[in-house]
């Protein structure tokens, strides 16, 4: 049986993003759906448990016997990796700017992510796996629609406003007759840059629990996503999920996870002017946003093909599905590299033995390195 521990920092926080629900959702789907020849646990900051109770197995950081999975690289718990010595490997968060060390299987969520890791810097394509992020269809499933037509859209106010929610505003001027709503992650930091004046057609939230998230998302007719960058959309596809259709800039990795739905090109912000810090939407891409909500909410047919669509292109990020590519992921790390990452105690063996093994164990090593420079590329 191959063990397969998650090294990984928070299940919940005070402000949940997207890595910490999507931590839990992996926690609960990959416990549940785990194959017999596998052994999952989850290693998170003490005290730390899921949001869902799928009885998924935590233990310590620094529990040996287990092949060492590093969800990311940027906080004190990669410091574990200098001390095993051993085999492990790292994924989705990634900071390309902190060494490495080594070439190790790595999983990311999107092609985007990966195209651009392998043109920033010199890795194995062949060690990178895309696993994109999972829909909890225990909570993301259609919904009874508002009487009121109803316009979505999730993210925060913080980044450079990178979320983009400017562009709630400007579309509410727009249709004085439909109704926006805005999930923050955390309470608006800026409103005063995006929101100069209260408009009595949006309704802003902040710091709902990801269990009463898709009882607001399902009652939508649409969601506009304002991002000026996404990875892997956790938004985007829980939305799909509700059976909700997303218009969004074609960017980065958005048309991987909905290339059936409404996406704008050639979107263009303002770079932020001397004593700004803060990325906004040119006005010609704004009025891009309105026309293609004026287009959808004003044509009964065109709402139900892109809902369809979305329920359909959803299931792309079913548990079953991503769990499987995330059960194929610790395969090949148990196949590539012999098994868990610990140093287990050996039985005495002859000197004769102990020759063979080293000299077979040399052998070993080079034919790896030989095939991984063989493989070594780009994309």
């Amino acid at each position: 049986m191959f063990k397969f521990k998650f090294i990984m920092d928070l299940f919940q926080s005070e402000i949940m993003t997207g890595p910490y629900v999507e931590a839990n959702i992996r926690a609960k789907w990959l416990t549940r759906l785990c194959p017999p020849d596998l052994k999952i646990a989850f290693a998170p900051n003490k005290g730390q448990v899921p949001l869902y109770n799928s009885n998924p197995i935590i233990i310590e950081k620094n529990r040996l016997g287990w092949w060492n999975h590093y969800v990311q690289n940027y906080t004190s718990d990669f410091v574990l990796r200098k001390k095993d010595g051993g085999n492990w490997s790292l994924g989705p968060n990634i900071d390309l700017s902190i060494p490495l060390g080594k070439e190790v299987p790595m999983m990311v969520s999107s092609n985007f992510q990966k195209g651009f890791i392998l043109d920033n810097i010199n890795y194995p394509a062949d060690l990178i796996h895309v696993i994109p992020n999972i829909i909890d269809s225990d909570l993301f499933f259609p919904r009874p629609k508002a009487n009121q037509m109803t316009v979505g859209w999730i993210g925060h106010d913080v980044g450079q406003l990178l979320k983009g929610p400017e562009v709630i505003p400007f579309l509410a001027r727009k249709f004085p007759e439909v109704n926006f709503e805005m999930i923050h992650s955390a309470k608006p930091a800026f409103q005063n840059e995006w929101l100069k004046e209260e408009l009595p057609n949006i309704k802003i939230m902040y710091g709902i629990s990801h269990y009463d998230m898709p009882k607001i998302v399902g009652r939508w007719h649409a969601m506009i996503c304002g991002s000026k960058t996404e990875n892997c959309p956790n938004q985007i596809i829980e939305a799909m999920g509700c059976g909700v259709p997303v218009i969004a800039a074609a960017l980065d990795g958005i048309p991987e996870v909905a290339k059936t739905q409404i996406l704008l090109p050639d979107m263009k912000w303002e770079t932020p002017s001397q004593g700004d810090r803060f990325n906004r939407w040119t006005t010609e891409s704004l009025e891009n946003f309105a026309a293609a909500l004026e287009d959808l909410l004003h044509e009964q047919e065109k709402l139900e093909f892109y809902r369809e669509m979305a329920l359909t292109e959803s299931k792309n990020f079913s548990p079953q599905v991503i769990a499987q590519k995330w059960f194929e992921f610790m395969y090949f790390c148990r196949d590539r590299y012999g098994g868990n990452d610990s140093v287990k105690p050996q039985k005495k063996r002859s000197k004769i033995g102990n020759r063979e093994k080293k000299q077979s164990r040399r052998q070993t090593t080079q034919a790896l390195k030989n095939k991984v420079r063989n493989k070594r590329g780009r994309i």
